[in-house]
């Protein structure tokens, strides 16, 4: 993974391209900075490993750009779960409930992704508290459309 620079993502992506991405839906445009500025963004190749089964996160992934495949158990099983798309995280799930990954995450194409760790996204309420509800209500929304795709496909 090679990590970029504010500079560097703002080259390739503008403000409206993140509102058109579903975790970002109806935050404003200084938060968005905000994360912008304290997160790590990171281009992917396809093969890096997001996550290995059974690590517990220390955070969580967006993809802005991309696909990412969430396996069950390691990835060389090939036992796919679910197929993330861009404006999708990865890893909330297992932050928030203290839970291990449930299996190997890795990018199927070259992606960008923000990195928004623990430290980060405990800090957001102090930032703005209005805001940083919305953020949790689009990760909660994102975390519900996979689990209805997921059984569904069951």
């Amino acid at each position: 993974m090679e990590q970029l620079t504010r500079a560097q993502f703002d080259q390739d992506y503008a403000a409206e391209h993140l509102r058109e991405l579903s975790v970002f839906g109806a935050l404003d445009q200084d938060f968005v900075g905000h994360l912008l500025d304290k997160c790590e963004i990171y281009r992917t190749e396809p093969g890096d490993l997001l996550f290995q089964e059974g690590q517990y996160p220390k955070g969580f992934y967006i993809l802005i750009e991309g696909d990412s495949t969430l396996y069950c158990g390691r990835q060389l099983k090939n036992q796919m779960v679910n197929v993330l798309r861009p404006g999708e995280c990865v890893g909330f799930i297992s932050m928030i409930s203290m839970h291990p990954v449930i299996g190997d995450v890795t990018p199927t194409a070259g992606s960008v992704i923000l990195y928004i760790d623990n430290a980060l996204f405990a800090s957001l309420p102090e930032i703005d508290g209005e805001q940083s509800f919305i953020l949790l209500m689009n990760l909660t929304r994102n975390v519900c459309r996979a689990y209805i795709k997921h059984t569904i496909q069951e």
